[in-house]
């Protein structure tokens, strides 16, 4: 049988030695005030011999055994009566060696009688407080597995609100996309043929991306490349849009259709209802050991793209789930609209 390991707050392992050395003086004090005569040092001697003793049968116990909790009491109270016996036996025959074992016996035979009471008192006080510590610590484990079960529950909900919230945008796009293509094949078959070639390319990107839990920024790269230069056909030369990403980022990891819709914001929001248009930039930064990507146009501003919308508002939820408190998420208005996310490096 293999011990189990020792729990991660055992690492401050002399707490409990400390303890039982400082409850040991107590005792021995206690005692040493009860016989006449007698030595504190060889009280203190024997009460801290019999404390470690219990505390090294009973850690011992619950390191090698697996008990079921309704056992607990009884293995804790068996370990530290058994310690308790084994520290004064050890005693005993230490006294016995130096011929004062008999006289102990003959003048206290009381104080000895009291002495095993006591430490059966003391080996329940004992398993008590094991019990408790242990319950506490059971305690303690099934909350925090509680709190994973909420927060994996918490992101699971989030990434299904951002499926549902994809499939309510993809119909849309995809089906005026296609209008324009078959509009686009009478009027310009060249550019009709180069929308198909984007949105093939977007429908490769995204089938990939929707179905993979974790991504990288040359994938994202690529979905936004082709979602833009479909609307660039759509809009002419009313959409001018630039990604810059240093290559070296793009291998770091990114989650899937993160930025799409701040980028369908910005187009559908801010350019979209402006006569002459304007550019959608994104921009990937190294920031000491963060990931900053800005995305920005010089549109209509907040009065037309509202920060408090679908896509802006489940994109802080998503970072929230998925890094917690690590994430940034700002919004600024200033000739336009410029959203910064700044988020761990994860290569």
């Amino acid at each position: 049988m293999t011990p189990r390991p020792l729990p991660a707050a055992d690492h401050n392992w002399w707490h409990q030695p400390a303890l039982v050395l400082a409850v040991c003086g107590l005792v021995a004090l206690f005692l040493t005030l009860l016989v006449p005569g007698s030595s504190f040092v060889r009280t203190l001697l024997t009460t801290a011999t019999t404390g470690l003793s219990v505390l090294a049968v009973t850690r011992a116990a619950t390191a090698w055994l697996h008990p079921s909790p309704r056992l607990l009491p009884y293995l804790y109270f068996l370990s530290a009566l058994i310690g308790a016996v084994l520290g004064v036996a050890v005693n005993l025959l230490l006294r016995a060696h130096e011929g004062e074992l008999a006289t102990l016996l003959r003048r206290y035979p009381d104080i000895v009688a009291r002495t095993f009471g006591v430490l059966v008192i003391i080996a329940g006080v004992v398993s008590a407080l094991f019990l408790a510590r242990d319950r506490n610590r059971r305690m303690e484990m099934a909350y925090h597995a509680e709190r994973a079960k909420n927060a994996e529950q918490e992101k699971m909900l989030v990434e299904t609100q951002l499926k549902m919230l994809q499939a309510q945008i993809e119909p849309h796009f995809l089906f005026n996309t296609l209008a324009n293509v078959q509009s686009l094949i009478d009027l310009s078959p060249p550019e009709a043929k180069r929308m198909l070639g984007h949105f093939n390319d977007y429908l490769r990107a995204s089938l990939t991306r929707s179905r993979d839990a974790h991504g990288t920024v040359a994938q994202e790269v690529q979905l936004l490349s082709a979602y833009l230069s479909i609307l660039q056909i759509r809009m002419g030369e009313r959409l001018r849009f630039a990604i810059d990403c240093p290559p070296e980022l793009e291998t770091l990891e990114l989650a899937p259709m993160l930025l799409q819709p701040l980028v369908e914001n910005a187009v559908r929001h801010g350019l979209e209802p402006k006569v002459e248009g304007g550019t959608v930039s994104v921009a990937f930064r190294r920031a000491g050991e963060r990931l900053s990507i800005r995305v920005s146009d010089d549109g209509l501003g907040l009065g037309a793209s509202s920060g408090d919308g679908v896509g802006l508002a489940n994109v802080r939820a998503r970072l929230l789930t998925l890094y917690g408190d690590d994430a940034r998420f700002t919004l600024e208005a200033c000739d336009g609209v410029t959203v910064t996310l700044e988020i761990p490096l994860r290569p």
